[in-house]
């Protein structure tokens, strides 16, 4: 069995023990200060030496009562039963770890406490979390709920204190603990004063100010939150600092206004959407009636615009039955539609490929590809691979 060390100080990073056990992957040890990965907390890093022979460890996981050493390098007939090791937790690892997990728990107690929402499902990286919350907040919910977490983590100093009790002592407390209790016969107990209880086997900080400001970068289905925390949200938060004001020089407004006004040109780019949208439908309607050349009875239609495929796909009932429909995008990039049961145009996509380089693919009625050289004349290629196809 391996004494949790990390329990008791999760500060310290050196310490010696014993190996009691090893395996193919790596070593068990009497005691440890690794955090093993378990309660969706990854798990710590560091190294293991052994005299003069220092082995890297890259991840840790428990195995029953044990914790598991991950050893990187070879160390088959290095390492033995009851060798002395001198262990070394990877710090400014951990300590990234340490915040983000102690960030989550305040996280998911500022949403209890203001909305009455769980957390669902949290999983913690360096300087890195992911929470899902049981029911949907809004944006102006999400301010106010990052709002107070940020106020938390970078100003009010809450203490953070770990306590191991009974099951029994747990379950007298247990309408105080956000968590259910695991069954088992010691808890351990995190509370942030004032804030939160919770049972939690994690490591964590000892107050709340060591965590700084919080980013959130990801925001999805009103229940989905990805945030950064320490150098990862300092450097986030300085670039797109930045950019914003670039982005408001450049549309020449102040950085106070700069999302109504991102939100009006949206309005705008909206509508002209949905009129060039409008005019596209209009001019398929227009070019269907209009074929290029017309082939043994195979009526040839070359589009070299980009256009919504989409849009083209909802208006191939407005061109002849006997159709083959050359659309040429940008960059070497072409579609070839098939409206006949003689024309196979992945065919003639391979023709040209085989021609001038490229890649792509499809069936017989519509394929799509990149050409490592567009012709000179695309139309007059597949007019001749059309004549020799007939």
């Amino acid at each position: 069995m391996s004494e949790k060390l990390y329990w008791e100080d999760a500060y310290e990073t050196k310490f010696k023990a014993q190996v009691i056990a090893i395996n193919e992957s790596g070593v068990v040890l009497d005691k440890t200060y690794f955090y093993p990965e378990s309660g969706n907390q990854v798990s710590d890093r560091g190294s293991l030496t052994i005299g003069n022979l220092k082995f890297k460890v890259d991840s840790v996981s428990k195995d029953g009562v044990d914790i598991l050493h991950y050893i990187s390098s070879d160390f088959k007939n290095k390492i033995n039963i009851r060798d002395e090791v001198d262990g070394e937790i990877d710090w400014e690892y951990r300590y990234g770890i340490m915040k983000a997990h102690t960030s989550q728990h305040i996280f998911s107690a500022v949403i209890k406490n203001k909305f009455n929402l769980n957390t669902v499902r949290a999983n913690l990286g360096y300087e890195e979390v992911f929470l899902q919350i049981s029911q949907k907040v809004d944006y102006k919910q999400l301010n106010e709920i990052l709002t107070e977490v940020n106020k938390i983590c970078t100003s009010e100093n809450l203490k953070v204190n770990a306590s191991i009790v009974s099951k029994k002592e747990a379950e007298q407390i247990s309408e105080k603990i956000r968590s259910s209790i695991p069954d088992e016969p010691k808890v351990r107990l995190m509370e942030i004063k004032d804030l939160d209880l919770v049972c939690c086997g994690g490591t964590h900080i000892k107050n709340t100010t060591e965590i700084g400001n919080v980013y959130i970068y990801d925001f999805k289905k009103g229940t989905d939150i990805r945030y950064f925390i320490g150098n990862k949200s300092l450097l986030m938060s300085s670039k797109n600092n930045v950019d914003l004001i670039n982005l408001a020089n450049n549309l020449n407004s102040p950085l106070e206004k700069i999302n109504a006004l991102i939100h009006k040109r949206l309005e705008l780019l909206e509508i002209d959407q949905e009129q060039q949208k409008e005019l596209s439908i209009k001019l398929l309607q227009f070019i269907s009636k209009s074929p290029i050349k017309i082939i043994n009875n195979i009526s040839l239609f070359y589009i070299d615009f980009n256009i919504d495929i989409k849009l083209l796909n909802k208006s191939l009932d407005n061109f002849p039955q006997n159709s083959l429909i050359i659309v040429k995008f940008e960059i070497k990039k072409i579609r070839i539609l098939s409206l006949s049961d003689t024309i196979d145009s992945s065919k003639i996509l391979d023709k040209l490929i085989q021609r001038y380089g490229g890649k792509g693919g499809g069936n017989p009625k519509s394929s799509q590809g990149f050409l490592g050289k567009m012709p000179d004349n695309l139309l007059s290629e597949i007019e001749s691979l059309l004549v020799k196809t007939l």
